[in-house]
Formats: C-alpha cells, sequence, structure tokens
C-alpha cells in the first residue's frame, strides 16, 4: 500500500528587529537562528519589492475583498459590541467628554507584499473609526443604537477616508517597510498621512486612538511614555500590558548591543515597567476576541481612559 505523502510544513513566522527597533515578521527564514546570542542581520530592513503588474487598484480590490469578509465574522460583531456597549459609553456618558481628533497606526507592515495580517488589522481598524467617529454616525447615536441591527446582514461601509475627513479626524501612519505603492494606496485611496520615523511618536496627546498591535516592547514603551498621563492616547490598542510587564519580570527587555551593561539594562526595564504599569493603572481595557481567519488579535487589547473617572485635567 502506498504511503501518503505528508504535507509540507509552512515555515515558522519569524520576529527580526531592524535597527530602529521595528518588529516585522517574515516568513521562510529557516535556516536563520535568531537566539539572543546570535547576531542579527546587519542589513537595514527595505520596503518589499512591488509584485510583478500589481497596481493600485489592486489593492484596492484587496481592500475591499477583506473588508468584506471582516464584516461578515462573527470576530467583527464581538468587537463592535465591545465598543458599542464598554468603549464609547465612557464618552458619551462623561460629564466631560473629550473627542479623539486623530489616529496614529504604527507598525502596520507593507500591504502589497501578501501579508494577510495587515490587511486584517487595517480593516479592523476602519471599522473601528466608523464606531468612533461623528461620521457615518456619532458616537452618542451609535451608543443608542439599537442592539438587534447587530447581524450578519449589517453592511453599513467602511470608509475611513470619508468619515475622518468630514469629522476633522487626521489618521497618521508610519512603517519604514512601506514600499511606493503602499504609500501611494494609503496616502490617495485611504488619505492617510505618511510620517517618516520616528516623527509619530512626538505626535501622540490624549486625544489619539494609537493603533500599535505587535510593536517591539521598547518601541511599545516609548508610544505609551508622554511627558506626563496628560499625554498618553486616550485610546489604545496594542499588545496586552500584562503579558509585556510579564515579559519584562521574566526574561528583561531584549538588547542585543548593550548585553554587557547590566545596569543600564535594569534601569531600562524598570521604566518600562513603570510605563506599562501606569498605563494599565489609569486605564480601562478588554481583552480582543480570536479572530478566526488570522492570528494577529492574540494577546491584543484595548486600553482607554474612563472619562468619568479621570476629569481632572
Amino acid at each position: 500500500m502506498p504511503r501518503k505523502r505528508k504535507p509540507p510544513k509552512q515555515p515558522k513566522r519569524l520576529k527580526h528587529t531592524d535597527a530602529d527597533g521595528w518588529t516585522h515578521i517574515t516568513r521562510g527564514l529557516k535556516n536563520m537562528n535568531l537566539n539572543k546570542n546570535s547576531p542579527l542581520p546587519t542589513q537595514p530592513l527595505q520596503p518589499p519589492e512591488i509584485p510583478q503588474n500589481q497596481t493600485l487598484s489592486d489593492l484596492e480590490k484587496f481592500h475591499a475583498r477583506y473588508r468584506d469578509q471582516w464584516l461578515s465574522s462573527s470576530c467583527y460583531h464581538t468587537i463592535r459590541n465591545i465598543f458599542l456597549h464598554e468603549v464609547i459609553p465612557d464618552f458619551t456618558n462623561a460629564k466631560k467628554r473629550r473627542e479623539i481628533d486623530q489616529c496614529i497606526i504604527l507598525g502596520l507592515g507593507s500591504l502589497s507584499n501578501g501579508r494577510r495580517s495587515s490587511w486584517w488589522e487595517l480593516v479592523f481598524l476602519e471599522s473601528v473609526l466608523t464606531l468612533l467617529l461623528d461620521s457615518p454616525a456619532s458616537p452618542s447615536s451609535i451608543a443608542t443604537a439599537n442592539p438587534q441591527a447587530n447581524n450578519n446582514n449589517d453592511r453599513s461601509p467602511i470608509n475611513a477616508a470619508e468619515a475622518t475627513s468630514s469629522s476633522g479626524i487626521t489618521v497618521y501612519i508610519q512603517d519604514p517597510i512601506f514600499n511606493p505603492l503602499d504609500i501611494t494606496f494609503l496616502s490617495s485611496s485611504l488619505k492617510y498621512t505618511l510620517l517618516t520615523h520616528p516623527s509619530a511618536f512626538s505626535k501622540i496627546t490624549s486625544s489619539t486612538l494609537l493603533f500599535a498591535p505587535h510593536l517591539e516592547i521598547e518601541v511599545y514603551a516609548q508610544t505609551l511614555a508622554g511627558v506626563e498621563q496628560k499625554q498618553q492616547p486616550q485610546i489604545c490598542i496594542g499588545t496586552d500590558l500584562t503579558q509585556c510587564i510579564d515579559r519584562l519580570n521574566t526574561h528583561g527587555a531584549r538588547k542585543d548591543d548593550d548585553d554587557d551593561d547590566d545596569d543600564d539594562d535594569d534601569e531600562e526595564r524598570r521604566k518600562r515597567q513603570r510605563i506599562f504599569q501606569e498605563y494599565a493603572d489609569t486605564t480601562v481595557s478588554k481583552r480582543l476576541p480570536e479572530f478566526e481567519k488570522d492570528d494577529w488579535m492574540y494577546f491584543t487589547s484595548v486600553y482607554w481612559k474612563n472619562m468619568n473617572r479621570h476629569t481632572s485635567d
């Protein structure tokens, strides 16, 4: 009896951190040893090549396809309920309401190189923006929306460009891995404002929605630090802070260049722990559910400032 051949194993996904602290997920580097004691590649990361014959129209079609699949998923409806019934009421019912006036997206990754997680992250964020922004629906009207409307036939369009421009929201996006086609799609089709590293960090304010899932721990701490609490983001969607703190407690922050300087390492680790703990202590949080089509939501949470409890500023 002939033996069945086993299907080939999928290449293990690997994290690669560039010189600027950005983490990128790659596949197929089968023989590369990325343990702490092995040197990382010294060649700077370059934007991926644009696939042959791929056009702006192709990206727009991909965008529409991922958007429709996201809207039909059970995970989308769970996310929608989280924002309708937990996040948004903290804004609309607050005695002192603060509007979100900008969104900052960090580390999305290239959209033209076939990385599915980047597309899922993008359409997820767009669906959140339509819930938070005044257009196409205001937060107050969303908060009182009929819960029965939340069903699989709900197909209100996700048009972040239209929503943000009409509500005065600016969407900034930063990732050094974007290639020219990514930039054209994001700036022309979606009307997002492209930033060069590291200018996004100085733009984060208390009126910011920060979207930064799975950044390297050093970069993540930088985004949440602020000069003081008044400059921390109003909403953050990113790696679960408990996981970050546990990682720092157990393993310490990964430092490839300064391993011999233990005192500096300990000081930096304690600083990051304080940043994460302070933000966790001054926000309400909710772990995002697992997404059936991709694993990007793994250990991802949404954090938000409860305006009923934080009104002194």
